[in-house]
Parts: structure tokens; C-alpha cells; sequence
């Protein structure tokens, strides 16, 4: 009851603003903003478009994170360490800052077209980065750290067993991946796909600036916003939010049964990492290049002198005047500290309410638990921007949900919407864990007498600890480097880095901004390693390493 309690007043409640917008609000009930949507060839290839970007994107990013997950799980090589943590950094690149990025490096007047059309004395760029290409390709970058994430979780508890068994029975190596590994991984694999899925039907950012002659849901819900059809906006939001649910019934009716067939027995079969092949370190060393080239153009961007940064895509001249600016501010600080103040206020409940949920919704027994695997996914399938709008109209006045306060303009509607936006991080991460947890396994601690506090934290946290940090790294960084709710929710005590890093965009201080977005990846970057740190003291046996 204290779960949907918070899922329902502070997810749904909040919700019903859209809903009641787009049927009228105040000038009456009326629908023709569905009306006019459904009879309009537009919003419906609005609509296609997204659904084929999102389905796109989870198939790209799957690949690719979990090809990346293998490698990490099943080879040794030389800085492993270091490079799971440059992994890492696309989650804290915030969107903007990361969109420009890839301008700076892909675009047709970019770093990479101009070196090819040099070198090979072409007539004109080699390609054009736009299109529905560009925005996968920009999505594939964002998201497949879920995979990789999540997948890596899994792989760390897997019974090297099984693949053995298999292997001794004759059984070929793709039929042990499709029939061992796979199903043994389905619970993983769900998860980052359903939330890799709903992020990309949310994402705004990429598809604004690189697909303009294509529609796509967010794009027309902002556009209609600024025209003010703001019946239309609201109805096309809540067909956002109806396709998100779609699908996450549909993965969940197809998977709920199988997801819990197969437990483990017993303790887990390791194998240690063997020596990575020439085949996968040439994988290993074009992923790598993917995921760093548009961070080293950041860093570039961030040592370009001020005039240049403004005339030229490749500046011609460096120095250290971004970060002397930085510096010599007074209090540069202070949106650093609140990004990560905020990103705790929000983490840590996040991480006791997703634990308690996640376990909740793999019980056969609850009610609820249909209901409850939607809700928490459904801060997901909200656009950011409508996200903090809602809150806005929720918490403008006293609320009982607020204990009688007014959240706007106060310093906790931005944890609020951080919490919000990052439920079903730790809950889906331990939800797919449990969901092949041996059960007997506690049966057995308490009839050996161990109290239940004691199974908890000798056998259950153990077995999901990997899964929990898991979600709440995604939690923490994510709330870091949060920008659309941040931007209309912020206020002058609490200003996150991101709106800082964005002034600077709106003033065309390209240098600077790079220069904070490095800052602010290096704050992560140190985060990720001292929580690591925590993670191997807490989890010596464990096999997942940050």
C-alpha cells in the first residue's frame, strides 16, 4: 500500500493534469484534439516514426551493449578497469552538451567529413549526419549503457555451468547462446529494453536538431506548446504515454511466466576471464572509438579560444581561457555542489523505495502486481518537459502531498522530479535479479534458524547487490546531469549544472559550456570510482566491477 501510495500520488496524480488538458481543461469537455490527431496524416507519421526510432534503438543499443557486456564479462585485456568507467560517460554527457558534440564531429562542416574530404581530395562532404539515421545512431550512444549495465549484472551471477553442461552434451555455441545464455539472461535483457524503449519514444533533444524534415512525437508536443495549441500537446502527450504502456504490456504478458523459470540452484559456477582474441579486441577497439571520439571533441571544443569557438567548427586556436573563466567566477562551484546534493536527496530514496518495489513486483502473491510493473515504468514514457509541468500544477498550491507546503519555486520540487524521473532504475534492475532467485534459498536459512533481517542480508542482498548498484548509478548519474525538468523547475539557490552548462549555450559560449561538460564528467568519473571503491569492499565475491 505505501508503494502505490507514492507511485499513485506522486506518478499518476500528477499525470492527470495532461489528461484533463487535453480533453478541455477549463473550457469544457471536448475531444477533438484527438480528432483532429487521429484524422491527420502528420501526427500519425509523427507517431510511426517514433515507435520505428524506439524499436530501432533498442535493437542497436542491445547489440551493441551487449556484445560490450560479453567482453567485459568473458576477457581480460590491459586497462579493463579504465575503460568500464569510459564506458560510462555518455550517462553523465548531458543532452545537449552531447548533441552538439556529435554536430561538432559528424555534421557536414565537422571534424570527421573534413579530415575524410581532405584526405581523399573529395569535392564535397563523404556523407550528411541527419535524418533518422543520425538520431538512431545518437540514440544508440545514449542507451546502451542500459544494456550494458544490466546485462553485465546478469552475466556476473550466471552458473558458468550450464554452458558447460551444454557444450559437454555436443551442443554448438550459437545454440548455447539462443537456448542457455539468452533465456538465462531474458530478465536483464527485458528490462534494459523496455526502458531503452521508453526513453527513446521520450527523447527530444536528438530528433529536434537532427531530423527536421521528420516528425516525431516530441518534437510536435514542443512545437504545439509554442504555438500555443496547448489541447493538442497535451493529447499528443498522453499518446506518448499510451504507447509506453502498450508496450510494456505487451513485453510483460509475453515474459511475466518465463522470467521465472529459470532459477538457480545453489551457488553459481565462475570462470575466470580468459585473454581477449584478436576478433574481440578489434570490437573492443571500435566501440571504444565510437563512444570516446564525441568526448574528445568535448575536450577540444573546451581548449578553443572564445573567437574561435564562435567562427570556425575547428578552432585554430587553444588555450586555457574557458576554465580561467570558470575559475575566476565566484562561487563556480555552486551548481556543481547542487547537481550533486540534489542527485543524493533523490538517489538514496530512490534506492530503498526501487529495492522494496522491485521485490514487490516478482512476488506471485501481490494484487497488485500487474498495476504496480506499469506505474514503474510510467515516469519513463512521461516527456521530461511535460513531466515538470505537471508538477507544476500539482504543487503551485498547498498539498497534502507536499504535508501542506507549496513545492514550486521551493529547493525540493527538483529532487522530487528527480526521484519521479528515476523509479524504475533500481526497481527494474532488481525485479530482473529476483526474478531467477532460488526462493528455496531463504526456506533453507530460516529453517536452519537465521532470523529474516539476517536471510536478507546474508543471502538475498549478496546474490542482488550487483543489480541494486547497478540501478542506483544509473539513478545518481542520470539526476547529475538532468536537464529538461531541471530547466523549468530550477530557482536561484538550487541551479543545476546543466542550466548552467545551457545559459552558456544560449549566449553561443561553446568553449565554456565544453569546458563544464568536462568538469561535470570528471565529477562522475570520480563518483563512479570511489563508489566502485565502496561496491568491491561491500561485494568481494562479486564478479561485476565499476
Amino acid at each position: 500500500m505505501a508503494v502505490l501510495f507514492v507511485l499513485v500520488g506522486y506518478v499518476v496524480f500528477p499525470s492527470l493534469y495532461s489528461v484533463w488538458e487535453s480533453l478541455g481543461g477549463n473550457a469544457g469537455f471536448s475531444v477533438d484534439a484527438y480528432l483532429d490527431i487521429f484524422s491527420s496524416d502528420s501526427y500519425f507519421s509523427a507517431i510511426l516514426n517514433t515507435i520505428l526510432l524506439s524499436a530501432a534503438t533498442v535493437v542497436g543499443a542491445g547489440f551493441f551493449g551487449g556484445l560490450l557486456s560479453y567482453i567485459f564479462w568473458r576477457f581480460d585485456f590491459p586497462y579493463k578497469n579504465l575503460l568500464h568507467k569510459i564506458f560510462l560517460l555518455p550517462l553523465g554527457l548531458p543532452p545537449l552538451v552531447g548533441v552538439f558534440s556529435f554536430l561538432f564531429l559528424y555534421s557536414e562542416s565537422g571534424i570527421l567529413p573534413r579530415l575524410i574530404q581532405n584526405l581523399f581530395s573529395l569535392d564535397s562532404p563523404p556523407f550528411s549526419f541527419d535524418g533518422f539515421g543520425a538520431v538512431l545512431i545518437v540514440h544508440v550512444y545514449s542507451f546502451f549503457v542500459h544494456f550494458f549495465l544490466f546485462s553485465l549484472a546478469g552475466l556476473s551471477k550466471f552458473d558458468y555451468s550450464m554452458i558447460e553442461a551444454a557444450q559437454t552434451l555436443g551442443t554448438t555455441k550459437l545454440r548455447t547462446l539462443t537456448r542457455v545464455m539468452l533465456p538465462m539472461l531474458r530478465p536483464s535483457v527485458v528490462s534494459a529494453s523496455l526502458m531503452v524503449f521508453i526513453l527513446s519514444t521520450a527523447s527530444f533533444t536528438a530528433p529536434l536538431l537532427f531530423a527536421s524534415r521528420e516528425r516525431y512525437l516530441t518534437v510536435e508536443i514542443f512545437n504545439q506548446k509554442l504555438n500555443g495549441n496547448f489541447e493538442i500537446a497535451s493529447a499528443l502527450t498522453v499518446v506518448l504515454i499510451f504507447i509506453s504502456i502498450a508496450v510494456l504490456y505487451l513485453f510483460e504478458k509475453q515474459q511475466g511466466e518465463k522470467l521465472l523459470t529459470f532459477a538457480r540452484r545453489g551457488a553459481s559456477a565462475k570462470v575466470a576471464p580468459k585473454p581477449i582474441t584478436p576478433l574481440f579486441a578489434g570490437i573492443l577497439s571500435l566501440q571504444f572509438l565510437f563512444v570516446i571520439l564525441p568526448i574528445l571533441t568535448l575536450l577540444l571544443m573546451s581548449f578553443s579560444a572564445s573567437d574561435a569557438s564562435k567562427l570556425a567548427v575547428i578552432p585554430d586556436k587553444y588555450s586555457l581561457e574557458n576554465y580561467l573563466s570558470i575559475f575566476q567566477e565566484e562561487n563556480f562551484y555552486r551548481p556543481f555542489v547542487n547537481s550533486l546534493e540534489m542527485a543524493i536527496l533523490a538517489g538514496v530514496p530512490n534506492l530503498i523505495f526501487g529495492f522494496i518495489a522491485g521485490a514487490l513486483v516478482v512476488q506471485k502473491e501481490t494484487v497488485a502486481k500487474p498495476l504496480m510493473s506499469v506505474l514503474l515504468l510510467l515516469p519513463l514514457a512521461i516527456p521530461a518537459t511535460a513531466l515538470a509541468i505537471n508538477l507544476i500544477a500539482t504543487f503551485n498550491k498547498p498539498s497534502p502531498l507536499a504535508l501542506g507546503n507549496v513545492l514550486v519555486a521551493s529547493s525540493a520540487i527538483l529532487p522530487l522530479a528527480y526521484f519521479i524521473r528515476n523509479i524504475p532504475y533500481v526497481s527494474r534492475s532488481v525485479s530482473s535479479t529476483l526474478a531467477t532467485f532460488d526462493y528455496s534459498l531463504i526456506e533453507a536459512g530460516l529453517n536452519l534458524g537465521a532470523s529474516f533481517i539476517k536471510v536478507i542480508g546474508r543471502i538475498v542482498l549478496p546474490i542482488i547487490l550487483s543489480s541494486i548498484a547497478s540501478g542506483f548509478l544509473f539513478t545518481f548519474i542520470n539526476a547529475i546531469g538532468e536537464f529538461p525538468c531541471s530547466v523549468l523547475l530550477y530557482n536561484a539557490e538550487n541551479k543545476p549544472v546543466s542550466v548552467e552548462i545551457f545559459s552558456e549555450l544560449r549566449l553561443n559560449e561553446f568553449g565554456v559550456a565544453s569546458a563544464q561538460g568536462v568538469l561535470l564528467m570528471l565529477l562522475i568519473f570520480a563518483f563512479t570510482w570511489i563508489f566502485g571503491l565502496v561496491f568491491k569492499t561491500r561485494n568481494k565475491l562479486s564478479s561485476f566491477d565499476f
